[in-house]
């Protein structure tokens, strides 16, 4: 199960509402599913030739970094979705590296209506051409 406080939720929605109608990015940690840090992230292949996301490896590597300094994990991995529903796409299948972690996607086709769903991707063969998609229940409160 993955807890994510409202507050966090709010900054999601406010970030990825920043970057519409690209793909926006991020990292949650925290511990054991609980979420208590937001890292937004900038997306380094936006625009129209990509409809995907690739986080900024020295954001991440510096949100890895402060989660390390205060003994927490990466506990999830969100993007949004502009035009798709709230599930893995093939790309962020072959891309999802953090088997750990878990992969957090808003739909914002309808951006006053976002809809936000947690997945776990692990993927069976070496070349993460397939993957088991299986979706995690996601609740959101005051922790």
């Amino acid at each position: 199960m993955l807890k994510i406080p409202f507050n966090i939720y709010e900054e999601m929605l406010e970030h990825l509402r920043q970057d519409y109608p690209n793909e926006g990015c991020g990292l949650l940690g925290g511990l054991a599913g609980t979420v208590t840090r937001h890292f937004p992230t900038t997306n380094v292949e936006p625009g129209d030739k990509y409809v995907r996301y690739l986080i900024d490896p020295k954001e991440q590597l510096a949100a890895e970094e402060a989660l390390d300094e205060q003994d927490q994990e990466l506990v999830a991995i969100y993007h949004s979705h502009t035009h798709t529903p709230a599930y893995p796409s093939p790309t962020d299948v072959r891309t999802a590296y953090y088997p750990d972690s878990y992969y957090v996607l808003v739909s914002l086709t309808d951006p006053a209506n976002p809809v936000i769903r947690a997945y776990k991707i692990n993927k069976p063969d070496p070349w993460g051409t397939t993957g088991e998609i299986k979706e995690e229940e996601l609740v959101m409160g005051d922790f």
